[in-house]
This record gives structure tokens, C-alpha cells and sequence, in this order.
């Protein structure tokens, strides 16, 4: 499994009861099972690993959040998806727990704790299960899969640690390459978003800049879009409803994830694959 996976993160140094508590909590990582590499206090996510692809040997690179937990089986049903997906579109070059497709609909399965008051039905776990996976347009950077041979790689240029994702399915797309949303539950151990902040800004400035003849492009928190008028207003929102709406977000994190996986019957649900790997994609 080794040989096959690795997993990335950025993270800074107070971030350490972070990664103890969620990432390095994952049983194929905390057993050493799959090797996990801490970029630590790096200038931008993007910079940090372009340059950790140009000497990844594994076949399959994972880049996460320090605040995510992989739950058990996750990383054997990682392996099954991947030779699925490889079979039905050998010209796939990333997939995505967490995607969206041009259309704007969200594709995957996630535990947000942040987002647990907005769907108290399913205890906090929202998307709907997928039968074959699915073409996305971009995804979130909470973790997804880089498939190193199809020669996709992140532009070290791009500020700060927003839309690196995003940036990444372009690319993935100017190449011909494809990219997917997988059923690969997961649980994000997330504080809420209250805010978006002159970071971001300078992310989402530099990407209107390199992809203007592009634009639009849909992401899982708002589109990217040459309208000046439209990340303005995004931050609007997005502090209106937390200075006005604040039942809407949970700021409280799970003390133990793998708790919450069992409940929720993750690790049995990535146990067992729901189909075997013959399917029709969707979204072609």
C-alpha cells in the first residue's frame, strides 16, 4: 500500500494537536501503512507541492488538510476505486471526495463539523452515495487523489493556500486529462468558515488573471468569474451569516473522529464496494 499511496499536507507548527487528532489518527497512517509527509510553515500550498510531485515516487498522491480523518477501509477502497476508475477512463488524472460538476451539483460524501447544523438528518454527513463516479469540474481541497503518471502538477505560482484545487482541474483540463468525484466518505474536523479574507482574495485575483478566457468556473464555495462584482459580494455573505446567522455553523470539533466514523457506519460502508468494476460513467 505503501508503494502505492502518499499522502501530503501542509500544515504550521500550531497545528500539531490538529494533525494528532484528525490525520495522523488514520488507521492506515497512524499504523504506517501509508506514508504520510508534513510540509511544514510553507509560503502557499501550491508552491509546497509542486515541488513535493517533482520527487513523488508512489502511484497514487494524496493531498489533505491536516483536520481530515481517513476511516478505516478508506484507503482499501481508495485502491479499488482507483483501478475502477482507471478502467473505465484510463485518461483520468485526479478524483475528489468532494467535487462539483459544471452544472453546480455536489458530487461525494462528507462529514463537515462545521456544517453539522445544516444537516441534522444525516448527522452532519451530507452528499448522496455515488453508484460509478462521477466528471467534476473542480473539487475541495480537503483531500483528493493526484494520479502521478498523467503529468498534472500544481503552478507554484499561485498565492496562499486557496483554490489550488481548482487551479489543478484546469490545468487537468487544458492537458485533456479528466477529472472525477469518487463515493469516498470521509470526516473534515472543520472549523467554520466565517470569513474570507484578504488571502483569499489574493488567490482568487491571481486566477482570474491566468484563466480569464476560461472563466467561469464552478468551485464548492462559490464560482471563480470575471464579474468584479461577485467575490465582493460572496464576502458579504459570508459575514452576514456569521455575524447574523450564526446557528447555521457548528464551531465545536470532534475530540474523536474515528468515533464519529463508526457511527455514522463509514468503516463499513468503504468495507464493501457497491458495484463491481464493470459501469458506465456519469457525466460523460
Amino acid at each position: 500500500m505503501a508503494a502505492l499511496f502518499h499522502v501530503y499536507t501542509c500544515a504550521r507548527t500550531s497545528d500539531i494537536p490538529i494533525l494528532q487528532r484528525d490525520l495522523c489518527r488514520s488507521p492506515y497512517i497512524a499504523n504506517s501503512y501509508v506514508d504520510l509527509t508534513i510540509l511544514w510553515n510553507q509560503p502557499s500550498a501550491a508552491a509546497a507541492y509542486a515541488r513535493a510531485m517533482e520527487t513523488a515516487t508512489a502511484a497514487f498522491l494524496i493531498f489533505a488538510h491536516c483536520d481530515v480523518y481517513f476511516p478505516e477501509n478508506w484507503f482499501e477502497r481508495l485502491a479499488w476505486e482507483v483501478d475502477r476508475l482507471t478502467r473505465l477512463d484510463p485518461n483520468w488524472a485526479v478524483a475528489s471526495s468532494a467535487g462539483i460538476t459544471s452544472a453546480g451539483e455536489i458530487v461525494g460524501r462528507t462529514f463537515d463539523s462545521s456544517l453539522v447544523p445544516l444537516f441534522p438528518e444525516t448527522s452532519g454527513l451530507y452528499g448522496k452515495p455515488l453508484k460509478v463516479p462521477v466528471r467534476i469540474e473542480s473539487f475541495d481541497e480537503l483531500a483528493f487523489v493526484v494520479r502521478r503518471e498523467a503529468g498534472v502538477s500544481f503552478d507554484p505560482l499561485l498565492p496562499e493556500f486557496h483554490l489550488y484545487a481548482t487551479d489543478l482541474a484546469l490545468e487537468a483540463e487544458r492537458k485533456g486529462k479528466t477529472c472525477y468525484g469518487l463515493d469516498m466518505p470521509l470526516i473534515h474536523n472543520a472549523k467554520a468558515q466565517l470569513s474570507l479574507g484578504p488571502d483569499y482574495v489574493r488567490s482568487y485575483q491571481y486566477m482570474v488573471r491566468k484563466w480569464r478566457d476560461r472563466l467561469p468556473v464552478a468551485t464548492t464555495c462559490g464560482p471563480v468569474t470575471r464579474n468584479p462584482f461577485s467575490l465582493p459580494f460572496r464576502r458579504l455573505r459570508t459575514r452576514y451569516k456569521a455575524l447574523c446567522r450564526p446557528s447555521t455553523y457548528s464551531t465545536e470539533r470532534l475530540s474523536n473522529p474515528a468515533a464519529k466514523a463508526k457511527e455514522l457506519g463509514l468503516d463499513r460502508e468503504l468495507a464493501v464496494p457497491l458495484l463491481e468494476p464493470a459501469g458506465v460513467l456519469e457525466g460523460q
